[in-house]
């Protein structure tokens, strides 16, 4: 796997007639729909094609685990080390010891950064104007297991940010909300591109194979995809349609209601924190329901995704997405969703989250990696 001067990772990729001719009977068994043999023959197209395979970390050489203004000692001979709270890096960062436990890296592995969007990614924008990033998950799949786990980043959480002119040119690296790094782009490719290089940084530096993000339209036409989200409410809040809604009162979830409940929040120093409970509440609904529609169709997924295509950009395909998916729902739905510690403060008018540094490094090393002893 070779490293791109953007901090992306380029694999080679099989030939666009054979990937062609295969995506298209992919697609017939999706639209057939043919049950449980049509979704075996689907799972074996999905593995014959690649797809999410070329995200994996077999092909990932070494891991540097740097990070800028880290506490963390790093050594790479465990003689080296002072205490249980050095890090040892062997095997090139392939092998790991931390507080008397040994840990390898998960080559199976198939990392997302999925990003909700505060503005339409329907056209570009100039650096600055690109929008910001409400959301930012990060989906780690092991391709083996199934087991899935989902690393909810604060908006506010203190980051290493590329920050570039209006006219593209990069100006400098900042410590900065980790939401900006996707203003600091046209609004698509660009702005995707720079979240996932703030994203990887904060996390030691191991790469993150894709992206996608979506925009509120593209949220609104997911959510009524899966029939519309039904939950108990965290807060009291009035809804656009003039419901008074009452803590613990159980909504049904479309339109500008949607909206206002997952993006609502207030100024004080813990509000976004508040507000990314509900977010994870709603994303803990949708997956369920998203599990639910797949079982019966199996084609749900591409169809959900060409659904969303005018308000989602990615660098995945559409095999990838059908990979993913399967592999996912064939080990079992379950996921577990991750935040990490910190602490809050005020930054020049902003909020900002100082994430805790054991945390965030013994958050790395559950997704990342896998316990040996």
């Amino acid at each position: 796997m070779k490293q791109q001067s953007n901090g992306h990772f380029e694999t080679s990729k099989p030939g666009r007639p054979a990937r062609s001719l295969l995506l298209s009977v992919l697609l017939l068994l999706s639209l057939l729909r043919l049950g449980a043999e049509g979704c075996k023959l689907l799972n074996y197209a999905d593995v014959f094609i690649g797809g999410g395979k070329l995200l994996i970390y077999s092909d990932l050489d070494s891991v540097d685990l740097k990070k800028d203004g880290s506490e963390i000692s790093i050594v790479t001979d465990i003689s080296q080390a002072k205490d249980d709270n050095t890090l040892v890096k062997l095997n090139d960062g392939a092998t790991v010891v931390y507080h008397g436990h040994t840990y390898e890296l998960n080559r199976d592995l198939a990392t997302v950064l999925l990003l909700g969007i505060d503005r339409s990614v329907t056209d570009e924008a100039v650096p600055g104007e690109g929008g910001q990033s409400d959301v930012i998950l990060l989906v780690a799949l092991d391709t083996e297991s199934g087991t899935t786990k989902v690393l909810n980043i604060s908006r506010e959480a203190n980051a290493q940010v590329d920050v570039y002119s209006a006219d593209n040119n990069w100006i400098e690296t900042r410590f900065e909300q980790i939401t900006l790094a996707y203003a600091y782009g046209n609004g698509r490719d660009t702005s995707c591109e720079n979240t996932v290089r703030a994203v990887s940084r904060l996390l030691y530096g191991l790469p993150i194979g894709s992206y996608l993000s979506v925009d509120m339209a593209g949220i609104r036409k997911a959510n009524e995809l899966v029939g519309g989200v039904q939950l108990p409410s965290l807060i009291d809040i009035r809804l656009p349609d003039g419901t008074t809604v009452r803590e613990g009162d159980q909504i049904e979830l479309h339109g500008d209601n949607l909206e206002r409940y997952i993006r609502y929040r207030d100024e004080d120093l813990h509000a976004n924190a508040r507000r990314m409970e509900r977010q994870k509440q709603y994303i803990t609904a949708f997956s369920k329901l998203f599990r639910d529609k797949t079982l019966e169709n199996t084609a749900f997924p591409s169809e959900l995704f060409s659904a969303l295509s005018s308000d989602v950009v990615t660098n995945l395909e559409l095999s990838d997405i059908a990979f993913l998916s399967s592999t996912y729902l064939r080990h079992g739905t379950d996921f577990k969703l991750l935040t990490l510690d910190g602490s809050f403060d005020r930054y020049h008018g902003s909020t900002i989250f100082n994430v805790d540094e054991s945390s965030l490094l013994e958050t790395v090393l559950e997704i990342f990696y896998r316990q040996l002893d």
